[in-house]
């Protein structure tokens, strides 16, 4: 009976989103639009900006393979914003974090971003050999904006696949980080080249495995959803959160491929607030289990506590 209610909530959602042009488009107010792609829209700080090619034809490129996943045609605005302008488009510092906003727009860093200047100030201490591995996939000055800007654009452009069915509504930060997460690698997986997935992987892993987080006040899920402005707000807490979420997103690639991904967009879809009210854990993870593989539902399992 949840399942048949599942595919209603998901069917009724999808018609009440599709055709609609849900650009939040006060956002673009004192930005050039640069026409940089035709494939979506692009805005900039800058008339002329340098050294986003790439990041724009890894998004058209992850943009066909959403569309087909998802069955969907969507636009959607990209915002290149300099560290002075931050403040001003997106909803968090520091500059140079992107982030989706609910309403069609990505914001993503212009240059040498605040964001990746902090990153490669934290490698200092580490000595040159441990860093040769880092060196080899963004040279030798450690351009880590191929990491915060190239590779992250496709885990918010996988939120707003999400976000053009559920809008705000949230029944788990986690769930949602999940499927970026999840995103991110199906899309670096399906570009010409595996460059920006050998970066977005040998950086989580360098970090994961150095324990380059130090001492953390949140790590449990309960924490990361009572929490969440808090945790946002401490950059390497969340920063270790997604490093998590990253390695479950991989596993769960590697054993279902690309129709996982359609399945659990369904999944947040019918979950949504909105639609089906807010759940306790013991109601989430009964539907879960009705959902899922027991497979799945192991990789999701949390370990970590404080």
């Amino acid at each position: 009976m949840r399942i048949a209610l599942i595919v209603f909530l998901v069917l009724m959602t999808s018609c009440k989103q599709a055709g609609t042009d849900w650009i939040d488009r006060s956002k673009h107010q004192g930005l050039y639009d640069i026409n940089y792609s035709d494939a979506f829209e692009t805005y900039c700080t800058e008339a002329h900006p340098k050294h986003i090619k790439n990041t724009i034809g890894n998004l058209e490129q992850a943009k066909v393979y959403f569309d087909k996943t998802f069955n969907e045609n969507l636009n959607f605005a990209v915002l290149f914003v300099d560290d002075t302008n931050w403040n001003t488009y997106a909803f968090t510092p520091p500059p140079g974090m992107p982030q989706a906003l609910h309403q069609g727009n990505i914001i993503l860093g212009l240059g040498n971003s605040v964001m990746a200047i902090r990153a490669k100030e934290g490698l200092k201490q580490v000595p040159d050999p441990q860093l040769k591995i880092l060196k080899e996939h963004f040279g030798e000055e450690l351009d880590l904006d191929l990491f915060f800007r190239d590779a992250l654009a496709l885990h918010e452009l996988g939120h707003l696949y999400q976000f053009y069915k559920t809008g705000k509504g949230t029944q788990r930060h986690w769930l949602n980080e999940i499927f970026g997460n999840l995103c991110q690698v199906a899309a670096a997986k399906n570009l010409d080249t595996q460059d920006v997935f050998h970066r977005m992987d040998v950086y989580q892993l360098f970090l994961i495995n150095s324990n380059r987080w130090g001492e953390l006040k949140f790590k449990t899920l309960k924490q990361f959803e009572d929490d969440y402005f808090e945790v946002l707000k401490q950059g390497r807490n969340y920063g270790w959160y997604q490093s998590q979420f990253y390695l479950k997103a991989k596993e769960l690639y590697s054993k279902f491929g690309d129709e996982f991904l359609n399945d659990f967009r369904d999944f947040l879809i019918a979950i949504n607030p909105e639609n089906a009210g807010k759940m306790n854990d013991k109601e989430l993870e009964r539907l879960m289990i009705k959902t899922f593989e027991n497979q799945v539902l192991d990789i999701l399992k949390w370990e970590h506590e404080s």
